[in-house]
């Protein structure tokens, strides 16, 4: 009887402890990360971490069931790897490319090497018209991510995450691109990351080194798989641009706009032709520099001079911005008849981490802030605009919305927010 319970204990101890490695096995897939590859209707990009032993990349894809049985039915698709990832070079980064998908689909989907595996994801593609949607928006997270950063995360998750179809960040994700930011970064995200696609712009501390000798993120292209329509090969997944549902939006990467810069003339006429060219209703640029700054002792007004008479050419309806770790929403509608502007776009400077700097009084602004960490929920319905700023607690902080008319011009209708 003796042994037979010994047997018993044994076969148990074993099966917890088979149980316990496969949950905690070091080579399953890790930093996994979901973002629009393409057009979102059917082009979507993972990217995930192994150990640097694990080069194989694949992916499995199905349309989503209830039935847990659908794993018989995905489809297997193949990816690229690229080893010595990351500072210490110990790990290798992974990326597969879902195209062809079916528009206004749920999939699930998993990635690891065909022996290991993650979980199974699920995420929704667009429709191919334009119909209402939401997505949310974040400025900088940059600092103290896992402590502070991860609260505006999932706080935004869980209010609007159901009804999100994107986040969209406009720079700064992290303070520096090294291993250890961007591991609090995807602690701060979790699986998130790999339900709710992220489109980010690039900001300054996605670089190193001074103002003229910029080096960029050798992290960057290897976390986001993004449109690849840039100006040329060399600004890939930093300029891109996509149209979801009856609007373009379009990133530019603040810090590439220097005087130092060769291919200045190269990215201004490609933004120009990228918004000439816009089918759609609306547009939303998202830049990490401020056009108009609201930190006090900041002013970029080379920049300014750059982007503002495009902008404003092409009626641009919202950007999008971070950078000054402040608040301030508003038009600028200095001398626009002189300039004969349909519309100034609406500019927005948001923060969604802790690092806070001090308000100025800036006269463009409406709406201004400090000292709040801060999430925005902006949804699209036809000729309107819905634009709902909230802090960490879920309180409103800044409400309106934008009506478009016939002729395309924009009213802005403020709501009512009580303090």
């Amino acid at each position: 009887m003796y042994f037979k319970n010994f047997l018993i204990v044994c076969v148990l101890i074993s099966a917890f402890n088979f149980y316990a490695v496969e949950a905690q096995n070091i080579n399953d897939p890790s930093e996994i990360m979901l973002s629009i590859g393409g057009d979102p209707t059917s082009d979507y990009t993972v990217t995930w971490r192994t150990p640097q032993n694990d080069t194989k990349t694949v992916a499995q894809i199905v349309k989503a069931e209830a039935n847990p049985d659908f794993e018989k039915k995905a489809k297997e698709v193949k990816g690229t790897s690229v080893t010595n990832y990351g500072d210490s070079k110990d790990r290798v980064s992974h990326t597969v490319r879902f195209t062809g998908l079916e528009s206004n689909a749920l999939y699930s989907y998993r990635v690891g090497n065909g022996k290991n595996w993650s979980e199974w994801f699920q995420f929704k593609t667009s429709k191919k018209e334009n119909d209402r949607f939401s997505f949310i928006y974040f400025g900088d997270v940059q600092n103290d991510i896992k402590s502070l950063g991860s609260r505006t995360l999932r706080q935004a998750f869980q209010h609007l995450g159901k009804d999100a179809s994107f986040m969209l960040f406009a720079g700064d994700l992290v303070s520096r691109s090294t291993d250890d930011y961007w591991s609090e970064f995807f602690y701060a995200g979790g699986w998130m990351f790999g339900t709710l696609p992220s489109v980010p712009t690039t900001g300054n501390h996605e670089y190193t080194g001074s103002s003229n000798k910029r080096v960029f993120s050798s992290h960057w292209s290897h976390i986001f798989g993004l449109p690849q329509n840039a100006p040329s090969s060399e600004y890939l997944n930093r300029f891109y641009w996509f149209d979801y549902q009856g609007v373009r939006f379009i990133s530019l990467d603040s810090p590439v706009f220097n005087k130092e810069n060769k291919d200045i003339q190269v990215i201004l006429n490609w933004l120009e032709n990228t918004l000439k060219n816009n089918p759609n209703k609306w547009s939303v640029v998202f830049t990490h520099y401020p056009v108009y700054s609201c930190s006090a002792g900041r002013n970029s007004e080379e920049y300014r001079n750059l982007l503002r008479p495009i902008l404003e050419k092409h009626g641009v309806d919202l950007v999008l911005l971070g950078h000054d770790h402040t608040y301030c929403r508003g038009f600028n509608e200095t001398n626009i008849n002189e300039r004969n502007v349909k519309n100034t776009p609406l500019y927005v400077v948001s923060v969604a981490g802790p690092k806070m700097y001090l308000l100025g009084l800036k006269p463009w602004s409406d709406v201004r802030g400090k000292d709040t960490q801060l999430y925005q929920n902006i949804t699209v319905d036809g000729n309107t605009l819905y634009y709902d700023s909230y802090d960490v607690t879920g309180k409103l902080f800044d409400s309106f919305r934008l009506e478009k008319n016939i002729k395309g011009v924009n009213k802005l209708i403020e709501n009512t927010v009580e303090n």
